[in-house]
């Protein structure tokens, strides 16, 4: 074992649970270097979750870092990645804003409605894109003083958190709703995020083609999102994997 983690009960993602992108953060600062993590349970909130290297760091593309439950059960898996995140063309904040006012699900609807990211919560960090209308869906996000690292930029955690929901609402309704979850998530962050300015968030299948679709291969589906500055400029971008559960 080489450290703990422990998700905080107002970090929660899927209703009980832990928010995926905060916890495979997490994991990923302490590996200590650029990482790809697999969500391979429902994480737990507010246990001590350890976390275990493999015995020989050499191999850490093929041997895992893990994050344990209490009981054994494997909650993450990283391992060490070469940052490949595809790209896409900038998108404004005032053209985020309006697709974030298409977010496509009612509150009824929202399968995890007190997500602290996307969920419909007063407090949440209202990260719903909606579509732009060209394959993409995207959202603004002004980035919330309970991010603050204590220097005026974002916790690294809470920009994964929010390229994976960004991801998220993109996987679960381009083409139709169908619940899903996250399997496998990298971040590289480019530049710093600043607390209290407006990002524009946006997500599309990424390198991910289904024979030139971009949608659903059964019941797995890829994608990657991107956060642009009010100048165009991209300051963190991500490439995700998610799993239907229908």
């Amino acid at each position: 074992m080489t450290g703990t983690i422990r998700v905080p009960a107002n970090l929660q993602g899927p209703t009980g649970f832990g928010q995926g992108g905060w916890t495979a953060c997490r994991l990923a600062q302490q590996m200590g270097f650029p990482a790809t993590v697999a969500i391979r349970a429902p994480i737990p909130l507010e246990t001590d979750l350890m976390v275990v290297a493999p015995e020989d760091p050499e191999r850490s593309t093929l041997d895992p870092w893990r994050l344990l439950a209490p009981d054994g059960t494997a909650v993450l898996e990283g391992r060490a990645w070469d940052p490949d995140c595809p790209d896409t063309a900038p998108v404004s904040v005032a053209e985020a804003e309006a697709a974030g006012g298409r977010f496509p699900l009612t509150e009824e609807q929202h399968p995890v409605p007190f997500c602290f990211s996307c969920g419909v919560q007063p407090d949440s960090m209202g990260v719903r894109s909606g579509p732009l209308g060209d394959g993409r869906y995207a959202t603004p996000w002004t980035v919330p003083a309970r991010a603050d690292d204590g220097n005026g930029t974002a916790d690294p955690a809470l920009v994964w958190a929010a390229l994976d929901c960004t991801a998220a609402v993109f996987a679960g309704n381009e083409g139709g709703f169908r619940l899903s979850v996250t399997a496998q998530l990298a971040v590289e962050i480019l530049e710093p995020v600043a607390v209290g300015d407006t990002y524009a968030l946006v997500a599309w299948p990424g390198n991910w083609t289904n024979n030139g679709t971009g949608g659903w291969d059964g019941r797995k589906r890829g994608a990657a999102s991107m956060a642009f500055d009010g100048n165009g400029r991209c300051v963190a971008r991500s490439t995700s994997f998610w799993v239907a559960l229908d």
